[in-house]
């Protein structure tokens, strides 16, 4: 059998006919994620999802896997110049494989939005799921969709639900990164606004300064006093700074609302402050550990069997990152990114997808739009949903104006 097997090879090649291997049409997602920001819980919703659109047959027949990059995290105390730097690298890589027909992730706007003009160039569509930049969507590319809403956004939202809690007096905190300042400012704009006052506005951490060090001051200061403050509103790109602010600030008898975006509703941040320690602490997120589509339950079901606890934020970003593209492949009928990209805009009007975090549509820019955004509250055991706004917002209509759907009492 082996002489027959050589000779038919040898009459291939006599004849000029190479045989050609069996082709390998799995289509490719590249996931780049960096070691924080729940990363097992990001990467089991991907895989999950995954798996699933196999079951299902595929994106138009086609197999679909992952291929996992891994990236720095980014503080304000790492080297943006050299954190850009690799991204672009990295990005660069990614673009140029034949096989990736999306990119999903980069855990940070720092990394997200450099790397979506190298997807661009590489005609790769690119699901940001962590990124919250105002500039990511500016930059109006086409092949860039944006799954959380953006630092202006989020800072509307925590804004109307402290105003319509009756807080006035608010302490803001952040540190150095472009996400903390944008949030931040975003924050004090729409709170004077609605009518409430920033008594000071100052940075978690400083080379000259510690956590423990601005809690002295925040005691300790002849501008007001601690129990001037009715809530403390925080952002950084170090959540293990934001941590260690909230387990100090209650250490030392800091009880009222800690505030911040969406990285406080995180297991990661709640693990290394306790969950008694959580309690008042207040954040956004369109994931609602609260309520259930009918995607959310087919997340849910077996992410608990893998990881033995239900599904945050970060799971529910990568798991609807990976449907809401098979919905457009599926409607487009092609595999071309223009096309995906076409539809994944125009579903809103057309056939909205709703994932595990609602609706999944986006505006013309590629950002996340007609969708509920939840304000939830730690109360000590876990977070619950304590208020509901509709993006897009109507303008702020005047201190503590809040929509119809904010459901503001605690449960």
């Amino acid at each position: 059998m082996a002489v027959l097997a050589l000779a038919i090879g040898v009459g291939f090649w006599v004849a000029g006919i190479v045989p050609k291997a069996p082709r390998d049409d799995t289509l490719r997602l590249a996931v780049v994620y960096s070691p924080d920001e729940d990363a097992q819980d990001f990467r089991t919703g991907i895989q999950i999802a995954v798996d699933q659109v196999n079951a299902a047959g595929g994106l138009l027949g086609r197999p679909l896997a992952v291929d996992l990059f891994r990236e720095d995290s980014y503080t304000d105390k790492v080297e943006l110049e050299k954190l850009v730097a690799q991204t672009l690298q990295l990005a660069t890589r990614i673009g140029k494989m034949p096989s990736v027909l999306a990119v999903i992730g980069h855990g940070s706007s720092a990394t997200a939005v450099p790397a979506s003009v190298v997807y661009e160039r590489h005609r790769k569509l690119f699901l940001a799921t962590h990124a919250t930049a105002t500039s990511l969507s500016n930059h109006r590319l086409d092949l860039t969709f944006a799954l959380q809403p953006n630092n202006a956004d989020n800072a509307n939202f925590l804004a109307r639900w402290a105003l319509s809690q009756g807080l006035r007096k608010v302490v803001v905190l952040s540190d150095n990164s472009g996400y903390g300042i944008e949030t931040v400012d975003q924050f004090r704009s729409l709170f004077a606004q609605g009518g409430g006052t920033i008594l000071h506005r100052g940075r978690l951490t400083t080379a000259s300064r510690s956590i423990d060090d601005l809690l002295l001051f925040l005691m300790d200061n002849d501008l007001f006093k601690p129990a001037d403050v009715d809530a403390f509103f925080v952002t950084s790109s170090a959540t293990a700074e934001s941590a260690q602010f909230i387990a100090r600030a209650r250490q030392m008898g800091l009880t009222m609302p800690i505030i911040g975006p969406e990285y406080l509703y995180s297991r990661q941040v709640e693990e290394w402050v306790g969950a008694q320690a959580m309690r008042d602490v207040v954040a956004v997120s369109i994931f609602d550990g609260d309520t259930t589509t009918p995607e959310g339950q087919a997340l849910a079901t077996p992410f608990a069997k893998v990881l033995g606890r239900p599904p945050g934020l970060m799971a529910a970003m990568g798991y609807d990152a990976v449907k809401v593209l098979a919905h457009a492949v599926k409607r487009a009928g092609t595999l071309s990114p223009e096309a995906i990209a076409d539809n994944l805009r125009i579903s809103r009007y057309e056939a909205p997808f709703v994932g595990a975090s609602g609706p999944v549509t986006f505006d013309s820019h590629g950002l996340i739009t007609d969708t509920t955004a939840h304000v939830v509250r730690h109360d000590g055991t876990r977070f619950h949903t304590v208020a509901r706004y509709r993006k897009p917002l109507a303008p702020l209509a005047g201190e503590g104006a809040e929509t119809p759907m904010t459901r503001s009492s605690p449960p």
